[in-house]
């Protein structure tokens, strides 16, 4: 699997003035278009994780092998054995082979084959000011019933905090999983919604291979 990489740059303002990027009728339908070819894949890719301490959170996988990237304040400690929810009610094992609670992000294996297309992830620090975003998540847990549901919303990069912010709503059993672009590609994972109920923060993916590079090269490899 490539890990695309992008140049991009942004200066944080209000985030009103995001809407004159897409103000054209066309612009809508061309985003709305893309959003629907890859919401399939999207859902597919992002999965439901139990904690063994019975915690829910969400994930995304990142490569054929059983990556998965998520959020470390799911789980309790590096070496924890979790379960998987993925698409077609399929339960597999998985551990936590890689946690930073300071950036707030987890590694783990899923043991055993997937058979579920891996997202495509972005190498980048930021986004541009006003780009369209869709977070996707098993609120509050698994649900047999439902596949992971798909907010679309605006963002932008934070400088100071070195997080993306959204207006993406997220909620417990979020935390980790992903926040695409319309074009099905991965630039964060959930980290929580701020107090006012306005923004969601997220982790950019390139936290994970700045931490670990290896994982660049194992994704890349997949």
């Amino acid at each position: 699997m490539e890990i695309m990489k992008i140049s991009v740059w942004s200066t944080v303002f209000l985030l009103a003035v995001s809407f004159t990027f897409v103000s054209a009728n066309d612009g809508w339908a061309n985003i709305e278009g893309n959003v629907q070819d890859n919401a399939d894949s999207m859902a597919d890719a992002c999965v439901s994780v139990k904690a063994a301490n019975g915690a829910w959170g969400s994930g995304v996988i990142v490569s054929h092998s059983g990556l998965v990237f998520s959020a470390a304040h799911v789980y309790g400690h590096l070496g924890e054995e979790v379960q998987i929810f993925l698409k077609d009610n399929r339960v597999a094992q998985a551990k936590v082979t890689k946690l930073d609670t300071k950036h707030d992000i987890a590694v783990l294996q899923i043991h055993g084959a997937i058979d579920i297309e891996p997202a495509k992830v972005v190498d980048a620090n930021t986004i541009e000011t006003g780009r369209t975003l869709i977070a996707a998540g098993h609120a509050s847990g698994y649900n047999a019933e439902r596949r992971s549901p798909l907010r679309v919303g605006f963002g932008f990069f934070e400088r100071h905090s070195g997080m993306i912010y959204s207006t993406c709503r997220i909620t417990a059993g979020d935390s980790g999983g992903p926040l695409y672009d319309e074009a099905g590609v991965v630039h964060a994972v959930h980290h929580t919604m701020d107090g006012s109920g306005k923004y969601s923060s997220h982790v950019p993916v390139v936290r994970f291979f700045e931490l670990w590079p290896e994982l660049a090269r194992q994704v890349a490899k997949d």
